[in-house]
């Protein structure tokens, strides 16, 4: 198979690694060679099958809701649209997806993992969704702004951990605000190694 080449976040000039000290609250992690693509199709029966039978992941079909699977994950954003994101070269355009349109967006969006106790509060100055576990459990996605700067916020886990998607254009007017909001608690950024992903 041939190599896939290594995609690097529009973030990776701008966000100098720091690390971890007494007191933090906030790690900050660019997520580097993902594969993003844009799904549309409709959500039926048929349909459903053939991505889950493509993915071998679930389609999720309610309202900002998402489905994980160790390939990666798949995030509704409409009716009849999803992103599908994977680290491990899982998925790609070529998937035969009967009644599917895929759209390769990798290179279109900026990714950032946010963890840590006061996550949820560091968002919460930019961001208008309730973000408290009740209202906001495991598995939530939901298209919103954050700082004026449109954005897709995905909790994939029980826990003060926060999937970020923003778009490319904003990544310095993005990266500055969450740096701004995070200094309050203190912060570390983790960014991934330049060279081969092996």
């Amino acid at each position: 198979m041939a190599d896939t080449p290594r995609r690097l976040s529009a973030l990776v000039d701008l966000a100098a690694t720091l690390p971890a000290a007494a007191g933090q609250g906030i790690s900050l992690q660019l997520q580097q060679s993902l594969v993003m693509l844009n799904l549309r199709g409709t959500a039926d029966s048929a349909f459903s099958k053939a991505v889950h039978s493509a993915c071998n992941c679930k389609l999720p079909i309610a309202p900002n809701s998402s489905s994980m699977c160790p390939q990666g994950s798949i995030l509704r954003l409409g009716p009849n649209e999803w992103l599908l994101v994977s680290s491990g070269g899982h998925w790609s355009v070529t998937m035969m997806i009967p009644g599917a349109t895929l759209t390769d967006v990798s290179h279109a969006r900026i990714a950032v993992q946010i963890h840590g106790d006061k996550s949820s509060d560091m968002l919460a100055k930019g961001c208008a969704i309730d973000l408290h576990p009740r209202q906001f459990p495991a598995g939530t996605c939901v298209q919103t702004s954050i700082a004026k700067i449109g954005v897709i916020l995905h909790r994939p886990q029980n826990d003060d951990n926060f999937m970020l998607y923003a778009a490319r254009s904003y990544a310095g007017s993005f990266w500055h605000w969450l740096t701004s909001a995070a200094n309050e608690y203190g912060y570390h950024v983790v960014t991934p190694q330049t060279g081969s992903d092996k």
